[in-house]
């Protein structure tokens, strides 16, 4: 049964990333450095040299350490080292940058697209929402595994497996945890008449939003992982 693989795989998933304390501790240090560095980018203004200085390196460290992050989730399992993190980073630099160009030419031309407004606007968000992500996904946990020559040799299995079943279903009910669940608890407000309370409620929804968008996403892509090394044998390292 699928549903009952992908569940599974789910289960497996969340175990591995609580049992392994060190991933989990390097996940979510690398987690809070790429949310500070998204603050102090937001925060800062461009008005002094040091301000100016800051950005620059905000600008450098948030790619950065967003695929530092990505590589530590495919392999939280097997406990990354540090030297395997940078090079299994780059490899996800260099398969993503292709699909980013592919996503921005195929939203160009959605948009080109004047009639049916209604239908346009439904196939770009499942474009930006489920068909993009599953894709880096797989292309992402092929790459690290595989090396990116055997995922050229093997991108016709890996587009097959991207919208199997087990895939789409694992990626459903992590969507409803890491970008369904922090949405309505963000829209959510509760009201208070003690500024102190109300700020320390707003602190604590964010903190809450943002501690399930991360064991979201990590239990997705690690369930999916799972699901991708039962599927098909891991071809040699490169």
């Amino acid at each position: 049964m699928p549903y009952s693989t992908s569940i599974t795989a789910i289960i497996s998933a969340a175990r591995m990333l609580f049992r392994n304390r060190r991933s989990f501790l390097l996940i979510l240090a690398v987690y809070s450095a790429l949310l500070a560095a998204i603050y102090l980018f937001v925060s800062t203004r461009e008005a002094t040299v040091s301000q100016l200085l800051v950005t620059l390196i905000t600008i450098i460290a948030a790619p950065a350490l967003f695929f530092v992050l990505q590589a530590a989730t495919i392999g939280y399992a097997s406990g990354p080292t540090l030297r395997g993190l940078l090079k299994n980073s780059l490899k996800l630099i260099l398969v993503t940058v292709p699909l980013i160009a592919l996503t921005l030419l195929a939203v160009y031309g959605i948009n080109k697209l004047q009639t049916h407004l209604t239908i346009v606007t439904t196939v770009r968000y499942l474009l930006l929402a489920v068909v993009v992500p599953l894709f880096v996904i797989h292309f992402w946990i092929a790459a690290i595994d595989g090396g990116l020559r055997t995922l050229v040799k093997r991108l016709r299995k890996v587009l097959t497996r991207t919208f199997a079943p087990q895939s789409m279903f694992v990626y459903a009910c992590g969507f409803l945890v890491f970008a369904v669940a922090p949405y309505f608890l963000l829209q959510k407000a509760i009201p208070s008449q003690h500024p102190w309370i109300e700020v320390a409620l707003i602190v604590g929804r964010l903190s809450v939003s943002a501690l399930l968008i991360l064991l979201g996403w990590v239990t997705t892509v690690g369930a999916i992982s799972i699901l991708s090394h039962a599927g098909y044998p891991v071809a040699d390292k490169e």
